[in-house]
C-alpha cells in the first residue's frame, strides 16, 4: 500500500487502535525508555524525538518520568496524534502537557532541525518504511554527537496465532483475496542484520536484543481489534452479508480455541546505538 493508504487506514482506526491493540504492544515499546535511561541522566533536559508516536504512550511516559526532558512526537497520521493529544489532556497535569509536542510528519523527513535531539525512540514503526535505511539516516541528521538511538520492530518468528490462523481459512472458505499489507518493510529478519542496517545509517556501538509481546486476549476483545483495526481494510471492502458471515464462521471458530491459543505471542527486536 502506498504511504496515502497507511495513513487514511490509522487516521480511520485510532480510537479502535487506541483501545484495543496498543495495550497488547505497549508494555513492549516502553522498555526503550530503560534503553536510553542512561543517557537522560547525564542530560536531565534531553530533547527526545519519538519517530512514529501513533497515539503517544512513549511521549506520555518519558514527561512523566523524567521532570525535565522534553519529547516530540511525529506521526504521520493527524487521527493517531489528535487521539494522542486526548490521552494527554487526560492524564497529564499541565506542566508536563507542556513538555510533549506533537508534529506532522514522516520518519523520511523529519521536521526537526538537524542536530537538535538528544535522543530518538521508534516503537513499531520501521515495518511501514520500505526503505528503512533513508528513516535511520534521517534519525541521524537530527541527532546531536553523544546522542542515542533506541527503535524496536517485529522480529520475524514462524510461530502463528492460532485466532487469525483460523480467520485465514475462514477467508480462504469465502474465496476472500487479502488486500496488500500495510507493512511493507517487514520484519527484521535478525538480530545481526537489524544491527548491520543501524550501523549502516551511522550509528556506532550498536547492540541488537530480542524482546517479546505476549498479551491474553478476550475472545470478544480479540474481534474488536481484528475487525475495526488490524484487518481493516480487508473489512473495508466487503458487502454486508459477506461480513456478516465471516464475522459468524470466525467466532464459531474462536468458541472452539482454549484459552491457551489466544495467549498471542511474538518476537521484537530492539536495537540501540550513538550518534
Amino acid at each position: 500500500m502506498a504511504l496515502a493508504d497507511i495513513i487514511d487506514h490509522y487516521d480511520r482506526s485510532a480510537a479502535s487502535f487506541h483501545r484495543w491493540w496498543l495495550p497488547v504492544i505497549e508494555p513492549a515499546a516502553l522498555h526503550l525508555l530503560d534503553l536510553i535511561d542512561p543517557l537522560v541522566v547525564a542530560r536531565p533536559a534531553a530533547v527526545i524525538v519519538d519517530v512514529g508516536a501513533g497515539t503517544g504512550p512513549l511521549g506520555r511516559a518519558a514527561v512523566v518520568r523524567w521532570p525535565k526532558v522534553r519529547v516530540v512526537g511525529v506521526d504521520p497520521s493527524e487521527g493517531m496524534l489528535a487521539m494522542g493529544r486526548a490521552a494527554a489532556d487526560a492524564s497529564l497535569d499541565p506542566p508536563a502537557r507542556r513538555r510533549l509536542t506533537w508534529v506532522t510528519g514522516v520518519a523520511e523527513r523529519l521536521p526537526i532541525a538537524t542536530g537538535s535531539a538528544d535522543a530518538v525512540v521508534s516503537s513499531f514503526t520501521l515495518q511501514y518504511l520500505r526503505r528503512r535505511i533513508v528513516g535511520l539516516r534521517e534519525a541521524r541528521r537530527v541527532l546531536g554527537p553523544g546522542s542515542a538511538i533506541a527503535v524496536m520492530t517485529w522480529l520475524a518468528d514462524d510461530r502463528p496465532f492460532r485466532p487469525w490462523a483460523e480467520l485465514s481459512e475462514v477467508l480462504r472458505e469465502l474465496a476472500i483475496v487479502r488486500p496488500p499489507t500495510l507493512e511493507p518493510g517487514g520484519p527484521f529478519r535478525s538480530l545481526p542484520s537489524a544491527a548491520a542496517l543501524v550501523r549502516r545509517a551511522g550509528f556506532r556501538e550498536v547492540h541488537a536484543t530480542e524482546g517479546v509481546v505476549e498479551y491474553r486476549w478476550k475472545r470478544g476483545a480479540l474481534i474488536h481489534c481484528t475487525l475495526e483495526e488490524e484487518e481493516r481494510p480487508l473489512i473495508d471492502a466487503l458487502d454486508g452479508p459477506t461480513l456478516a458471515r465471516l464475522e459468524r464462521l470466525w467466532t464459531e471458530r474462536l468458541a472452539r480455541l482454549s484459552e491457551d491459543d489466544l495467549c498471542y505471542r511474538d518476537k521484537v527486536a530492539y536495537v540501540t546505538g550513538r550518534a
